[in-house]
């Protein structure tokens, strides 16, 4: 259903929902073959039989002030045609067919100044933001064959750089497989009830599919480590064990430095979510915020080893906490200022959202590696789980910057979001951790 506007002083927003309602109305009652002959009569041509619809898009496409609004009008056209479709799923193996439409105007030329201006309003749209979230939310809802890329590319974070495989695979093939940024990239302008609950469908037994396959696979090599505990392997035990694949697109060794990371004996013979704990459970006995962020530096930094010797994370990190909210140093410690450190701590090592610069994350992963930022990422959202969301909001943000990359441009943003999935999936879904670790540590 499509939010009413009765603001007799938005002419152009009084446009766009007719054009809004018209395709809801079309989309729901046609087929989506005939739908999208008419979605491209209509912004190739720029005309429809309905006058009041031809006029209402005549209006949009000139609006002086309003070309940055286009893009966003653009998608929630397409959005509309989704939500309708999402009542037969079937109908969502068209929306290929639909986005090619995009290319088929882009590419054409005129010399009638409607055309003219609907093609260069395209052109400039496939280049925003609103292009984006919308490539997104159709590789959630229609992914390319996941599983078989999957399983054919097992080995994309360690050998992109140098396979011919990922020259034309890039990040957005991949998203489906990371249901915790789902909730970013749901359209929000609109009310999309049948996509939006379609989404979440997907979102969460893809989640349970992957917590299924990760749990599988850890009590697989649970079996093959007490096997080979008994010394049974050389006589055929081992031969009756079901192998059960890695489930994550990390390489084999990549895959067991996580599992490593995030269920073995660490810090004082001591877990990295046992180490958190104690941490927060510690928090009682710490006098001032100031004492806090000092134990936190500590913390986060403990065994860090930057690949670059002229790069000095320590430093740097201490300097950055002493940034943070310095006039509340005497104060005593609460759940706010935890929060909102965490949340500072996230501006500065992964993404600020005011500032949009996607490289600075990268550039620390360069100089400490995938494995040692994410140690530090998951510690503190261990410490502070409330600022889970605002790491994945900020994980999207950068995902939107690079998703239409080729995977061999960019390994370390797939070798990031693998990391998330596995560690979500261990410390705050449901597998049973202690078998885990029983692999690990035994």
């Amino acid at each position: 259903m499509i939010k009413d506007i009765n603001n007799s002083s938005q002419p152009i927003e009084r446009s766009n929902k007719i054009i809004y309602d018209y395709w809801y109305k079309y989309a729901d009652s046609q087929s989506p073959q005939t739908v999208i002959k008419e979605f491209t009569n209509l912004f190739l041509q720029g005309r429809n039989e309905n006058i009041e619809v031809s006029q209402a898009l005549e209006k949009i496409i000139f609006a002086p002030t309003d070309k940055q609004k286009f893009p966003v009008f653009f998608s929630n056209c397409f959005y509309i045609i989704l939500d309708c479709w999402s009542i037969e799923p079937e109908s969502l193996s068209y929306t290929s067919e639909l986005l090619n439409i995009l290319e088929h105007i882009s590419k054409a030329s005129s010399y009638d100044r409607r055309r003219k201006q609907l093609i260069k309003l395209i052109q400039s749209y496939q280049k925003s933001t609103a292009y984006s979230q919308l490539m997104a939310v159709l590789a959630i809802i229609n992914p390319h064959k996941i599983a078989n890329i999957v399983s054919a590319n097992r080995a994309a974070t360690d050998t992109a750089s140098n396979s011919k495989s990922y020259t034309n695979t890039n990040i957005n093939t991949y998203l489906s497989r990371y249901t915790y940024l789902y909730q970013y990239f749901i359209p929000s302008t609109l009310e999309l009830e049948q996509l939006n609950g379609l989404i979440e469908s997907l979102q969460s037994s893809r989640k349970q599919d992957f917590e299924c396959q990760l749990s599988k696979h850890i009590i697989y090599r649970f079996r093959l480590k007490e096997v080979a505990r008994m010394k049974l392997l050389a006589k055929g035990t081992g031969k009756v064990i079901t192998k059960v694949n890695n489930p994550s697109i990390l390489s084999e060794r990549a895959f067991r430095v996580a599992l490593q990371q995030y269920l073995g004996k660490i810090e004082n013979k001591q877990t990295v979510q046992q180490r958190a704990q104690r941490f927060v459970a510690d928090n009682k006995f710490r006098n001032s915020y100031r004492v806090f962020k000092q134990d936190l530096h500590r913390f986060l930094s403990k065994n860090i080893k930057p690949k670059n010797k002229n790069y000095n994370f320590k430093r740097q990190l201490a300097n950055k906490l002493e940034d943070i909210f310095p006039q509340s140093d005497n104060k005593p410690l609460n759940n706010t200022l935890i929060l909102q450190t965490s949340r500072q701590l996230f501006s500065y090592l992964v993404i600020d959202t005011a500032a949009i610069k996607p490289q600075k994350f990268s550039d620390l992963i360069a100089n400490l590696g995938t494995a040692q930022v994410m140690m530090i990422i998951i510690k503190i959202t261990l410490i502070c789980p409330d600022s889970k969301t605002d790491l994945e909001k900020k994980i999207s943000l950068i995902v939107d910057r690079y998703q239409m990359q080729n995977i061999q441009d960019v390994p370390w943003l797939i070798k990031t979001l693998e990391h998330l999935l596995i560690a979500f999936e261990i410390y705050f879904g449901s597998i049973d951790v202690s078998i885990a670790r029983s692999v690990i540590n035994k």
